[in-house]
């Protein structure tokens, strides 16, 4: 039993106690405690955005899209990377938005705790719900959730759903959502319902995906079918074109992936809540996520370095961040004991040193354990092992400034990727490595 007036750090140390396993699939025990608190619907447009990668920048995107809309809205997001906080936020305006408080936290868990009972719920389903429960209270326009694994029996599942978005269908949790793509697909398709749109961010989208829409009598639309987004040739402002059937809508480049650009205005699209096409524009333009092709340019020891920093962790993110980061050639990878580093390594062919490093933790992998398996499909790749990943960055910044940039570059360049963890260990360290200056 906790406390009353417990603070945010107690009730996270509460919600880590009541259920003896991290994840437990199924939606029986967040149905009973949604159905007591009245949390099927808690904004009067539910938004809801699956898929194995992308989920944070589309979830961005569509928050700043209606607020140039002129609508108020609310998003839960999962994994944070700093502060529980920002797993909930709130947007009033194109330039107004905040995280929630803590003592609205404590609130919304309190809520949850008098609300379940004897009812065990798992550290994602109780913070899902309550996450749920402050965006009723704030009476927002739309509420846009992330869903954090899977989709067909992820906690988000429970609500009353206007839009589904589902970024992409790639391997990853496997354990959980099985071993195909096509058993993913089904999995992640499953946040559909009958009758509403739903939008498939994924080229070639795999046949267990197409089938199980089609079971859910969902009206899906395709990209690269239904819609597209293409690069402006020889433009100096322009980056894509999106095209539905016969409209079309110049845009910026952004500073998120293309693919979940035309994947949240095809969403809005669909449920007539797309602003004008400067709004479009300007929302496009204004779009950035922490940890998602995050740049810090520094000095270090009189010599330019950026570091980029990407919570990629599945060979299907390090892939898209290959035709990004061409002229980058070390990296420092640090990932759960749960990924595939091997898989990791492998889209990033142009990497020439890696700097691995440990993540600590109950999911953590020590930078040996990466070393073992990356070598054993990987053993002409040059890597280092290393305690923490401020030290990898050291390293890391040690070997780069050995060697000459590439012609045009701007400087030296550091990829930093594996996890939410491992970005936030980054950010961290940013600040305290000797010689080195943000600028």
């Amino acid at each position: 039993m906790i406390a009353a007036g417990a603070t945010k750090d107690q009730w996270l140390t509460h919600l880590e106690s009541i259920h003896p396993a991290n994840i437990e699939m199924g939606l029986g025990r967040v149905t009973k405690v949604a159905q007591q608190l009245g949390l099927f619907k808690p904004a009067p447009v539910v938004i809801v955005v699956g898929g194995t990668n992308g989920k944070g920048t589309t979830t961005a995107l569509v928050g700043q899209l209606l607020a140039e809309k002129g609508l108020t809205s609310a998003c839960y997001n999962s994994p944070h990377i700093h502060e529980y906080n920002e797993r909930i936020n709130r947007r009033d305006s194109v330039t107004s938005m905040r995280l929630s408080s803590d003592n609205e936290l404590c609130e919304a868990f309190s809520a949850i705790e008098s609300g379940r009972g004897d009812i065990p719920l798992t550290y994602f389903e109780f913070g899902t719900l309550a996450a749920l429960w402050q965006i009723k209270q704030w009476q927002v326009d739309v509420a846009i959730l992330e869903v954090g694994l899977g989709g067909r029996l992820d906690a988000v599942n429970i609500v009353e759903t206007d839009l589904a978005i589902v970024t992409s269908v790639g391997l990853d949790h496997q354990d959980w959502l099985g071993d195909t793509l096509d058993l993913i697909g089904m999995e992640k398709a499953g946040i559909a319902r009958a009758d509403k749109p739903l939008i498939c961010g994924q080229l070639n989208a795999p046949k267990g995906f197409v089938d199980a829409a089609i079971q859910l009598q969902a009206k899906t639309l395709y990209q690269g079918v239904d819609f597209s987004i293409n690069p402006v040739a020889q433009s100096p402002v322009a980056g894509w074109e999106w095209v539905k059937g016969g409209q079309a809508i110049t845009l910026p480049k952004g500073h998120i992936p293309f693919y979940n650009i035309a994947s949240a205005i095809a969403g809005l699209d669909a449920i007539g809540l797309l602003p004008h096409v400067k709004g479009i524009q300007a929302a496009v333009n204004r779009t950035k996520v922490s940890g998602r092709l995050t740049h810090f340019p520094c000095e270090f020891n009189g010599k330019s370095v950026t570091f980029i920093l990407d919570v990629a962790h599945n060979a299907q993110a390090a892939a898209f961040l290959s035709d990004q980061v061409q002229d980058c050639s070390v990296a420092i990878l640090a990932m759960l004991a749960d990924k595939d580093p091997a898989a990791v390594v492998a889209a990033l062919p142009h990497i020439e040193s890696w700097h691995l490093a440990s993540l600590q933790g109950y999911r953590g992998q020590a930078s040996h354990s990466l070393f073992d398996r990356i070598g054993q499909t990987s053993p002409k790749v040059s890597m280092m092992c290393h305690e923490t990943v401020k030290l990898a960055m050291i390293s890391g910044l040690e070997d780069v400034c050995s060697k000459e940039p590439a012609e045009s570059s701007g400087g030296h360049k550091i990829l930093i990727i594996g996890s939410f963890l491992t970005v936030s260990a980054a950010e961290q360290a940013l600040a305290c490595i000797d010689g080195l200056l943000l600028k």
